[in-house]
């Protein structure tokens, strides 16, 4: 908790500068330059402020309390940057500013009028600007404006590689909604309109680079983690590797409703979940119900001295840091947690911790379908 301010102020740095306005727009006007550096120069200095603040708290109502000057400051910036960019929203400091605050702001949760009109001068007027897929790269982060600014990017712009983008990060942001869907027949709605999206950013963009990798090849990983991962998809068939290296078919659990727990020792949100999933396995004793705890850990060892010390009396399987199991997983961060039913479909799937009365109310609520079944 200590570095999380840190940790923002790291990736909100030095990622972007005022830029001159481009030549075919005309020389730039110096006071319109001026004023989005200092605005921008003011953010950063009494943010690094905070920054210090954070790091010396000595518990956490401190933090939080910086945390919330940390979001006024966002908010006020933003103010200032909207007034900036409505003073003349086509020139290329328009487009400077409303990306800073995009970018920059979205990270503290910033949202409301002044970050809808920052990214409303973008689709308004900026769309087939030559920096647009950068923006767009960074859009599944500022929240309802950066999805507004990334359907307009696919309605509207020209611009082969940011229109890919935005296609295939919307379709990727409608797949992480589609395992949060709280029924399963929205999750197959969001996940169909996911496919779409992600389908068309393969055919019509798929030789784009994004870093390492082609949006095609992108996009495909996902489409097959969505067909073969979905919420009512059977779960693949997977052999996990046990503590004294048996090997065991997640099929041969079929009749019992399956949690999946893909942790790792370093992990904290994993292990803050240990007592309450120790308090689950012996409320469900007898019935039709397994956890199965699958390893991240780059040594077998270091799972097995952790066991020594801390009780997690269920099945234990140790993957590794780079197996098969966990690609076959599309585990992206931990802990990632899927819920199977007894015939073996996917119902529910979790990056990241989900709170106590959420699982044991689904994990219930499945076991007593499979009780009803048997």
């Amino acid at each position: 908790m200590r570095l999380a301010l840190a940790a923002a102020l790291v990736c909100a740095c030095g990622l972007f500068t005022a830029h001159a306005q481009d030549a075919k727009d005309g020389p730039a006007d110096p006071a319109r330059v001026g004023k989005s550096r200092d605005i921008q120069k003011a953010f950063d200095e009494e943010f690094g402020g905070l920054n210090k603040k954070f790091q010396a708290a000595k518990n956490r109502e401190e933090q939080n309390a910086v945390r919330t000057e940390a979001k006024e400051l966002a908010t006020l910036t933003a103010g200032k940057l909207a007034k900036l960019v409505a003073e003349n929203p086509k020139d290329a400091v328009a487009f400077d500013a409303a990306k800073f605050g995009l970018t920059r702001l979205s990270m503290f949760g910033t949202s409301g009028p002044d970050m809808d009109k920052l990214a409303a001068a973008i689709t308004d007027h900026h769309l087939n600007n030559p920096q647009l897929t950068d923006l767009v790269m960074t859009a599944p982060r500022m929240g309802p404006a950066g999805e507004k600014l990334l359907k307009a990017v696919v309605e509207k712009s020209t611009d082969k590689k940011a229109k890919g983008t935005a296609m295939y990060f919307l379709g990727s942001a409608l797949a992480e909604q589609a395992d949060d869907a709280p029924t399963e027949k929205a999750a197959t709605e969001l996940t169909t309109k996911a496919i779409d999206y992600l389908e068309k950013a393969a055919k019509d963009a798929g030789d784009v680079r994004l870093g390492p990798n082609t949006i095609a090849k992108m996009a495909g990983d996902d489409l097959t983690a969505l067909k073969t991962l979905g919420i009512g998809k059977t779960a693949p068939d997977v052999t996990g590797v046990g503590l004294k290296d048996e090997k065991t078919k997640l099929s041969s659990l079929k009749g019992k409703v399956v949690l999946l727990d893909i942790w790792a020792t370093w992990c904290g949100p994993c292990r803050a979940m240990i007592p309450h999933e120790r308090e689950l396995v012996k409320r469900l004793e007898g019935k039709a119900f397994a956890l199965v705890s699958i390893s991240a850990d780059d040594k077998k060892e270091t799972l097995t001295e952790f066991l020594k010390t801390e009780p997690m009396p269920w099945t234990h399987w140790w993957a590794g840091g780079e197996s098969d199991l966990l690609r076959t997983f599309r585990v992206r961060a931990f802990p990632t947690l899927y819920l199977i039913d007894a015939r073996g479909v996917i119902r529910k799937k979790w990056v990241g911790s989900p709170a106590n009365d959420v699982l044991d109310r689904e994990i219930d609520a499945l076991v007593r379908e499979a009780g009803s079944t048997n």
